[in-house]
């Protein structure tokens, strides 16, 4: 695009819309328009904190020329179809976490984006960490020789009051799952971005201390393209919680990732880093989102509509993401190893 500001529509009037809300309105060549939501009357209060315009209908700020992109906010079982009709209505667009519920559905948007000419994204905010992208080069210039196990752990925890709060929350149709898509999905994307693509995946899950149809708990066996292996856990029932670590392991040295920072790091021949104790992140807890990491995507995102160019996230990570994690389902489901050429 050619604009030097990206006009932009919220879908959506949940907690993470504000943070969306917020962010937009601190980011240079980022405009925020207006708001729509499941009802006419929904978005008016939102719209109005914000000094926006209230639109009756998501059809209706999609198909408005006041908007560029959207970001989209909803409940994650209208991500997929809200999506496609803004491609289909030539918008730009950011999906918040996961892109879909389905491997089919992340297939059809990534499609959608591409006939239509128009840039998508998914919010994918710990790719945008300083400490993780160091990590990443760290593993990418093999400081840490070839890889050979990885083990991300994420023994979150979230009270029966925390799901029933939201009718949509811990169901298959509108969450998609528990433990490993909702609150899990950031930690496995950052898995996929230090490590690479998964080859073969086994999994379990169980549903053991909430009244909720999806899991809470659940463990998977993972095989890398590169060869190595790899551990998920992940649980929203762990008292007390404790805070998202990933530990790789190579021929010439470990890290350990704490968070979005750095906690220990050991390269053979060099000096070992230990970082301070870290305070427990939002994640273990709360789904209460911090701006930080959204600001720095959209910002991202905000100029790869003006440059022209791609945005470090693209819609293809996000179905990586969302792969994996029914991969691990289908797994357990069935009870054997799932291939990556059965997605």
């Amino acid at each position: 695009m050619s604009n030097e500001v990206i006009r932009y529509g919220i879908i959506g009037c949940g907690g993470i819309a504000h943070t969306h809300a917020e962010s937009l309105m601190q980011i240079k060549g980022a405009k925020l328009i207006g708001v729509s939501g499941c009802s006419a009357q929904e978005p008016l209060g939102f719209a109005q904190k914000y000094g926006i315009k209230s639109f009756d209908s998501t059809e209706l700020l999609l198909k408005s020329q006041e908007i560029d992109a959207v970001t989209i906010c909803t409940p994650s079982g209208f991500h997929a179809a809200i999506a496609i009709n803004a491609a289909e209505n030539k918008k730009h667009a950011i999906i918040e976490k996961p892109l879909s519920l389905t491997a089919k559905s992340a297939k059809q948007v990534v499609e959608a984006f591409k006939r239509n000419k128009v840039t998508g994204s998914v919010i994918s905010q710990l790719r945008f960490s300083e400490e993780i992208r160091k990590a990443k080069k760290l593993i990418a210039d093999k400081k840490l020789g070839d890889i050979i196990m990885t083990n991300l752990t994420m023994k979150y925890f979230r009270s029966q009051e925390y799901y029933d709060a939201g009718n949509w929350r811990g169901t298959w149709k509108l969450d998609g799952g528990g433990a490993m898509m909702n609150q899990g999905i950031h930690g496995i994307d950052m898995l996929l971005f230090l490590i690479g693509e998964t080859k073969n995946v086994y999994g379990y899950i169980r549903t053991l201390t909430h009244n909720i149809e999806v899991e809470d708990n659940a463990v998977a066996l993972v095989e890398f393209k590169n060869g190595s292996l790899g551990t998920i856990t992940a649980s929203t029932s762990i008292v007390p919680a404790k805070n998202k670590t990933i530990e790789v392991h190579g021929t010439k040295g470990t890290i350990l990732i704490e968070e979005e920072r750095i906690r220990y790091l050991h390269i053979k021949g060099e000096k070992e880093y230990i970082a301070d104790d870290i305070e427990q992140g939002d994640s273990a807890t709360s789904n209460i989102i911090k701006a930080s990491g959204h600001i720095k995507q959209l910002e991202d995102f905000t100029q790869s509509l003006i440059e022209g160019k791609p945005p470090f996230v693209s819609l293809e990570d996000g179905m990586r993401a969302v792969n994996l994690i029914t991969s691990v389902y289908a797994s357990s489901k069935t009870n054997r190893i799932y291939n990556k050429k059965e997605e």
